[in-house]
């Protein structure tokens, strides 16, 4: 299993989540999530890891499966954010990863990812569906 920096979206967006479920899962964009990070601050946009947040009941499910009881823990609430400031980050940091590529060590897979993940928030922005990116472990 490998890590993966996914989009979840506060309800499904028929046409343009199963677009983004077909690309490859962004395994590239996990491994790099600092330099991705850092690309955004030197672009002047929030960071990836800015927009990070958990299902609440994917994280219960994963306490008890840890041996932990979640009805007796302070659980964060799950964060969801604008689809356009999503979206300003990744066209920038898009922007950022095509001028400076020989600074990743996979800079096609985080384009691929990226240009999926503008898709699939632009399509969010025009309706009005806000958005966070969760962590989770991908085959």
């Amino acid at each position: 299993m490998a890590l993966a920096i996914l989009i979840t979206l506060e309800k499904e967006i028929e046409g343009a989540s199963a677009a983004y479920a077909k690309a490859d899962a962004p395994k590239a964009m996990a491994r790099e999530l600092e330099k991705l990070d850092f690309a955004a601050r030197c672009k002047n946009v929030p960071q990836f890891s800015s927009f990070l947040s958990e299902s609440r009941a994917a994280l219960e499910a994963q306490l008890r499966a840890d041996g932990f009881d979640p009805s007796k823990m302070r659980l964060p609430p799950e964060q969801w954010y604008p689809a356009i400031d999503g979206l300003k980050t990744v066209r920038e940091v898009a922007a950022y990863v095509n001028e400076k590529l020989n600074d990743f060590k996979q800079p096609r897979p985080i384009l691929k990812n990226l240009k999926a993940a503008e898709d699939l928030l632009a399509a969010a922005e025009a309706i009005g569906v806000r958005f966070h990116f969760t962590k989770a472990d991908v085959k």
